[in-house]
Parts: structure tokens; sequence; C-alpha cells
């Protein structure tokens, strides 16, 4: 009886912490695929692959997150264990799609999600997180409310998350304040000193897609001896007249003929969170699309005699059309292209616009003259 109270003395008080994970599901407009291709040409067929297989590995509803998919852990930054680490709280998982929140930005979801809380844990100052799916998908942020004795923390994340298997360590994220180095925490600082680890590397192996590793090599890919010998270039950095610059490292194989350079690879390796976002993501691909368009001409004949059977401008003003207006498309047509992907993100910008291009400085600068 006397141990059973006191490790209700000692568990302290448990309560449940609310809180709101917001998320981004991976976008089947995945930049990094698209501008991989070898030509324009490329680029749509690559593009029409990458959506057959999207089918069978995108998420493909909100709810996929849910069940036992996505699972988070808070971590004190005022209590710590017998190591001196802040206290892993009770595992959880999202529960459900919160569906009215106008703060929501484009492509964005947000999840409810309640924590197992004892109060002699302190304050949540971290987290853990782990993805069981095969898909990665974007951590916008968590925030927690109604905190004991601190209201709201909010934790801004901005980072894309694998599938856990592929972690040598859980990933964690801190709470949206800052520290010197003297004024941290106690129970926060050792998982900071892993997260610097982690991000550092150990100077060893190949880069992978999944990786956060940021560590240096100087350059020694500029050529490529391996298809011609003409092609091989020095290195640069590394010795005493040319100590810097430094590129990111990759990782790769030395190639055969030269064993101080690097071998070529299309897959340039890029931490995952400095690629493009969704949103530039897809202002890029609308971009590519429009200057590219002339590879869909051939499905657009149909629906443009008049436009096709034009060989030439009858003024300027159907010049300046093209950047004013753009050549509507007809709503026919955008049915059935919407329902590739693809085209879909296209047409949720600029619908029966899609083909209206950014006006040239030089064509903007004449009008202003002539108006003048």
């Amino acid at each position: 009886m006397f141990s059973g109270v006191a490790n209700l003395v000692n568990r302290g008080h448990r309560q449940k912490l609310k809180g709101t994970v917001v998320l981004m599901r991976k976008n089947v407009l995945d930049i990094n695929k698209l501008t991989s291709a070898q030509s324009v040409g490329g680029i749509i067929g690559g593009t029409i692959g990458l959506i057959g297989g999207a089918i069978g590995s995108s998420i493909d509803t909100l709810t996929a997150f849910l069940g036992r998919s996505v699972a988070l852990k808070l971590i004190s930054a005022t209590s710590a264990d017998s190591s001196g680490k802040g206290k892993v709280g009770k595992q959880t998982f999202l529960e459900g799609v919160i569906t009215s929140r106008p703060t929501l930005r484009a492509g964005q979801s947000a999840f409810d999600i309640h924590f197992e809380w004892d109060s002699n844990m302190g304050v949540p100052g971290a987290f853990y997180i782990e993805n069981f799916m095969l898909v990665e998908f974007y951590l916008v942020s968590l925030t927690l409310e109604d905190v004991p004795n601190e209201g709201t923390i909010h934790f801004p994340c901005n980072s894309w998350v694998y599938n856990s298997k592929l972690y040598k360590s859980h990933r964690i994220f801190f709470a949206n304040k800052t520290y010197l180095p003297s004024d941290m925490p106690d129970p926060l600082k050792k998982y900071r000193e892993e997260e610097l680890i982690t991000l550092r590397g150990d100077g060893t192996g190949k880069r992978k897609e999944h990786e956060r590793i940021y560590d240096y090599d100087v350059y020694n890919d500029l050529g490529n001896p391996d298809s011609d010998p003409r092609l091989a270039r020095p290195v640069i950095g590394g010795n005493p007249d040319l100590p810097y610059p430094r590129r990111g490292r990759t990782g790769r194989k030395p190639s055969k003929k030269d064993p101080k350079s690097e071998s070529r690879s299309d897959n340039i390796y890029l931490p995952r969170d400095e690629a493009f976002g969704h949103l530039k993501s897809s202002d890029f691909l609308v971009y590519i699309l429009k200057s590219a368009s002339q590879n869909v001409i051939p499905q657009l004949k149909s629906a443009l005699p008049s436009l096709c059977n034009q060989s030439e401008f009858n003024s300027f003003e159907d010049v300046r059309g093209l950047y004013t207006g753009g050549v509507k498309l007809p709503t026919n047509l955008l049915s059935d292209l919407s329902p590739i992907p693809l085209f879909k993100e296209l047409f949720r910008t600029d619908g029966e616009q899609a083909l209206k291009f950014v006006e040239p400085l030089i064509i903007k600068g004449i009008y202003i003259i002539l108006n003048t």
C-alpha cells in the first residue's frame, strides 16, 4: 500500500495537453525529379511516369496520417532523468483532421493530438516524431495549448520527415525559444548536442536523399575524365595555394581515370530541407510548362485551329496579347487535361489563361515609351 501511494506521489498529477500538428503531404509535383530530366521532352515524359508511380506511393487521403502512422513524444525542458536528459513522455498519435482552421496555407493540413503529461515533468521543450509510413511528409509545426504555468508553446519545424527506419536517431524538434549557450536548460543540452552531431556528419559514406548532413568537400567534380580525358579538371581547394572554396560533400565514388576526382552523377545531394518548398515548386513548374508549351501543341491543335493555322501575328497587339490576356484554353480541353496532376496544378492558378506569359522587360519598356 505504501509503495503504491509513493508511486502516485512521484508520478504527479497526470493531465492531457492538447496540441495541433500542421503538416503537408508529399506533393506529386516533385521538383527534384522533374528537373533531373535531360530535356523539355524529358520533363513532360518524366512527369507522366511520375503520375503513374504516384498512384501507388503518394498519400491519397488525409486519413493516411491517422491511426498509428505518425507518433510524437514530448520532452521536458525542466525535469531531467537519471542521465541528465529531459524526461520523455508517453507516445501518442495523430487523432483527427481539423477542417476549420483559417490560418492554414495552401496544401497544409491540421490534426488534433493529445499528450499524457505528468505535472512533475515540468514544461515541454522539445518532442520526438516518428513516421511509420513509406512516404515522407513535410512537418510545419506543433502547437501546445493551455500548458500549466506556460500557456501556449509553439514548435516551428519546417522539415521533411521520412520513415523512421531511415534515421539512426529519432527526429527531434525544439520549442520556439532562443537561448545563449549558458542559459539553455540543462535537460535540453544533450539533445541539442546530439542534434548538432547528426547535422555535421562524420565525413564518411555517400549522402542519401533523406539525410540532413551539412559537411563539405573540395571541388573535385567539375570535370568528367571518364567520359573524355579532355574533360578532366584540376581539384580546386584543399591545398596551400587554393584552400577554398568548398562544396557540399556528396561522397560519390572516385572516377576511374582520375582517383582524385569524384565521379559524376545526375543526382546531386542536397539536404532535403534546402530544396524548393511547395509554393516555390508550383511556381517553378508553371513557368517550365509555359516555356515548354510547344510540346503540347499537337494536343491543342484541334482545340485552337485559328491559332495554329495562323503563320504570323497581324499586329503588335497580338504579340502583347500573349502577356496581357494569354491564349485562353476552352473549358472542355481543361476538363480533359485536369485529371493529370501536373496540368491540374497549372490550371489551379491560371485556369483558362494557362498560356499567359510573363511580359519581357523590353516589351514592357517599349509600351511605356509609346504611352508617354
